[in-house]
């Protein structure tokens, strides 16, 4: 396990944000991966609307045990994932705290019970941020963490900033009483680098790396802790020596003597001098990263193949692996 890697599996919840469409859920997936290879017992857990996890991390779905919506999936050894569903987390909550099932179900199904929660802003944030809470801080017949880490593939940025600023607008508010202290539980955790870090997904490109540079500020503000950036699906660099050089000979050649149209020379460099430009592109965004974040990213390529499943997810995980290697030689020389 490489050193930067174990200070990430030290923590017991990490967070992975970043706006939409930058690959968050993936990168959530490769890391709770990398960790259960690493022999961590994790569960990653997803916050969107419908599951998606399963299908990134299960090659084929177990038969249904328990309560489906409420536990845990298997998704191999040392790895498990979860669909947190705000509403089925408040009536579990209900049920611990009224200890009559029943009862419980009654008050969440009422009429007039839902129209209060949907009157009420906020609601589903801290019912899932106390979820999660409850969830670093159970413990097995050992006295040992039931979940030793917690990865969360949380909303993307705007929405994300909404549910980690949540204990913060409510501790402003609210001076006395049980949702004060459930408040100061949960901020505690979010605020302790050493058990909550916030990790920032970006692609290379101008808007991407513009909001992932607000959020960190933002973030920072609300005196959660932050881990590296993690830098998604970097242009693999041409494996020409004078690629300027050999686009001008292919540029010369005569179309009629090619086998096919994708051979065709002016496409052949259209393409070619893309993916330079792109290149450039991104080296430039690093560049600036660096500066303005004052750590180098961690840098994840481009897949051929995709993250669509668990063999994308292990690739994933394994360049992941060794971006966290490259940070170990640079951290030693």
């Amino acid at each position: 396990m490489t050193g930067v890697l174990a200070e990430l599996l030290r923590r017991r919840l990490l967070l992975v944000t970043g706006k939409g469409g930058t690959g968050k859920t993936s990168v959530a997936a490769a890391l709770g991966r990398l960790a259960a290879d690493a022999g961590v017992k994790t569960l990653v857990v997803e916050l969107g609307h419908a599951p998606v996890l399963p299908d990134l991390l299960i090659a084929q779905r177990p038969r249904a045990s328990g309560n489906p919506r409420r536990d845990p999936l298997p998704a191999g050894p040392n790895l498990f994932t979860l669909h947190l569903i705000p509403e089925e987390a408040l009536l579990e909550y209900l049920e611990l705290q009224l200890r009559v099932r029943m009862l419980a179900r009654g008050i969440v199904g009422n009429a007039g019970f839902r129209r209060f929660l949907e009157a009420a802003p906020g609601w589903r944030e801290l019912i899932t941020l106390g979820k999660l809470w409850h969830m670093v801080t159970r413990e097995d017949a050992h006295g040992q963490p039931l979940w030793p880490l917690i990865v969360i593939d949380a909303p993307a940025t705007g929405h994300g900033l909404s549910l980690l600023s949540t204990p913060t607008v409510i501790l402003d508010t609210v001076r006395l009483g049980p949702l004060r202290r459930n408040t100061d539980l949960v901020q505690a955790l979010l605020t302790d680098a050493s058990r909550t870090l916030v990790l920032t997904v970006t692609l290379l490109e101008e808007l991407p790396v513009n909001e992932t540079l607000e959020l960190r500020a933002r973030v920072r503000e609300l005196g959660l802790g932050l881990g590296p950036v993690i830098a998604n699906g970097l242009e693999p660099p041409l494996a020409l020596a004078d690629a300027e050089r050999v686009l001008e000979v292919v540029a010369s050649l005569d179309s009629a003597d090619v086998p096919s149209p994708l051979a065709d020379p002016p496409t052949v460099c259209a393409s070619a001098r893309h993916r330079l430009l792109r290149a450039r592109m991104h080296a430039g965004f690093l560049t600036r990263l660096e500066r303005e974040t004052e750590a180098a990213p961690l840098v994840l390529p481009w897949l051929e193949q995709g993250v669509d499943g668990p063999d994308g997810v292990a690739a994933l995980a394994l360049c992941l692996h060794r971006a966290l290697e490259q940070r170990d030689r640079e951290s030693r020389s």
